[in-house]
């Protein structure tokens, strides 16, 4: 008898430290996740809108197109993509007797994400998007 008692008391607290280590493990992740989730969903927004736009190219130039997207990383708050070399722009336009021409963007930035002051988190975007476009 005097053997379950001792276990039993030297057993009585574990749960309690398992429990908070796991709680501040959580605690963290979640941390981690509210500023990393919005930067990808923003970034996601991005690049959908820049697909949108790169098929708008019958309409625009090069440079409308352009200011197009960076206008667009602007309202998401994507600063890195607002640089002048985050954009680039090139269109084919038809061959003689076709009416489709091809607009390819490259889209490339590095953001780092700020985790409350400790720790940042590198997201990089390196994309190329082609989407043709009817010259009518």
């Amino acid at each position: 008898m005097q053997t379950k008692t001792s276990s039993i008391q030297k057993q009585r607290g574990d749960g309690k430290i398992a429990f908070i280590i796991t709680l501040l493990v959580a605690i963290i992740l979640v941390a981690v996740g509210i500023k990393v989730v919005p930067a990808h969903l923003s970034n996601n927004k991005f690049l959908t809108a820049v697909e949108e736009i790169a098929g708008k190219a019958a309409n625009s130039a090069d440079d409308d197109l352009r200011a197009m997207m960076v206008a667009k990383a602007r309202e998401l708050g994507i600063t890195e993509a607002q640089e002048p070399q985050a954009i680039a722009v090139a269109r084919t336009n038809p061959q003689a007797g076709s009416t489709q021409g091809m607009c390819t963007v490259r889209v490339k930035y590095n953001r780092n994400i700020n985790i409350f002051g400790v720790t940042s988190v590198k997201l990089a975007v390196d994309k190329e998007i082609a989407k043709p476009f009817l010259v009518l």
